[in-house]
C-alpha cells in the first residue's frame, strides 16, 4: 500500500509543470555552478601547487559546487512538499483517504516516499556532474558518496518538514512559508554564535554544522542520527496530526 501511494504522488509530481519548471531552473543551476567552480579551480592552480597537500578536483567541487546546492535542496524540498496533504483537504479529497483502510502512517510514508523519490533524482542529477568527469580526470568516488549522502540526508528531513506543515493547513502558501522559515533559521543557528553556555545546545540544531563533514568525505554517526531523527519527527507530527483529524471527523 506504501508502495501505491508512493507511486501515485511521485506520478502526480511529474504530471504537474510546475515541478518540470523548478527541475529545469535547478539544472540550469548547476550547470552555472558547475562550470564556474570548475573555472576556479582552474584559476587556483598556481596556489594549490604550492600546498604541501593540495587539495583535488573533487575535493575542490565537493565543497564549492555540491555543499552551496545543500541550501538549495533545503528551499526546494518543501516547495515539491508543499501540497501532499494542501491540495487534499483544498479540493476535500482527504475525506476518501479517511474512509479507506489506509492508516495514517502508510499515508504519510507513502507521500513523504513519492516526494522524496523525485527530490533524490535531482540530487543524483547534481552529482552526475561530477561523475561524468571520471572521463577526463581521475575522480574521488568514496568523497562525492559521501556528499551525496549528507545530500540525501538534508532532501529527506527537510521533505518530512514540508510534508508536516502541508498537514497543518488547506493553504499550501502558508505550510511553504512555515517550513522554509523553520529551516532556514536552522541554517542561521550554524552561522551564529553562542557564547553564554546555555544556549550552545543551539549549535547542535544547525543543518549546516551537521552537513559539513559529509562535503569533506567524514560520516560521523551523529550526524547520520541528526538527520534520521528530524525526519522521523517530523513524519511522526505527521501522523499525529493525520490520527487527530481523523478522531475528530474533519
Amino acid at each position: 500500500m506504501i508502495a501505491t501511494i508512493a507511486r501515485h504522488e511521485s506520478t502526480r509530481l511529474l504530471r504537474s509543470g510546475q515541478t518540470w519548471i523548478m527541475a529545469a531552473l535547478l539544472a540550469a543551476l548547476f550547470g552555472f555552478l558547475f562550470l564556474k567552480q570548475l573555472e576556479a579551480f582552474i584559476d587556483v592552480q598556481a596556489q594549490l601547487a604550492a600546498q604541501d597537500h593540495p587539495v583535488g578536483l573533487t575535493g575542490f567541487l565537493s565543497v564549492r559546487y555540491l555543499e552551496p546546492l545543500a541550501l538549495a535542496f533545503t528551499l526546494v524540498a518543501p516547495l515539491f512538499a508543499m501540497r501532499t496533504f494542501s491540495d487534499e483537504f483544498r479540493h476535500n479529497t482527504y475525506a476518501l483517504w479517511q474512509s479507506s483502510p489506509v492508516s495514517a502512517t502508510a499515508l504519510v510514508i507513502g507521500k513523504f516516499a513519492g516526494v522524496l523519490l523525485i527530490m533524490s533524482l535531482l540530487v543524483l542529477l547534481a552529482v552526475s556532474l561530477l561523475i561524468c568527469m571520471q572521463l577526463f580526470v581521475r575522480v574521488d568516488f568514496p568523497l562525492i558518496g559521501s556528499a551525496t549522502l549528507g545530500l540525501l540526508l538534508c532532501t529527506s528531513a527537510c521533505t518530512a518538514c514540508g510534508v508536516f506543515f502541508s498537514s497543518l493547513t488547506r493553504q499550501s502558501l502558508i505550510a511553504i512559508v512555515a517550513s522554509l522559515a523553520l529551516l532556514l533559521f536552522s541554517w542561521v543557528l550554524g552561522s551564529a554564535s553562542f557564547s553564554a553556555a546555555p544556549l550552545q545546545f543551539l549549535a547542535d540544531l544547525s543543518i549546516a554544522n551537521h552537513l559539513r563533514g559529509f562535503f569533506q568525505g567524514y560520516i560521523h554517526t551523529g550526524d547520520i542520527a541528526f538527520f534520521v531523527i528530524i525526519t522521523l519527527l517530523f513524519l511522526g507530527l505527521s501522523v499525529i496530526r493525520l490520527d487527530s483529524l481523523r478522531q475528530s471527523g474533519h
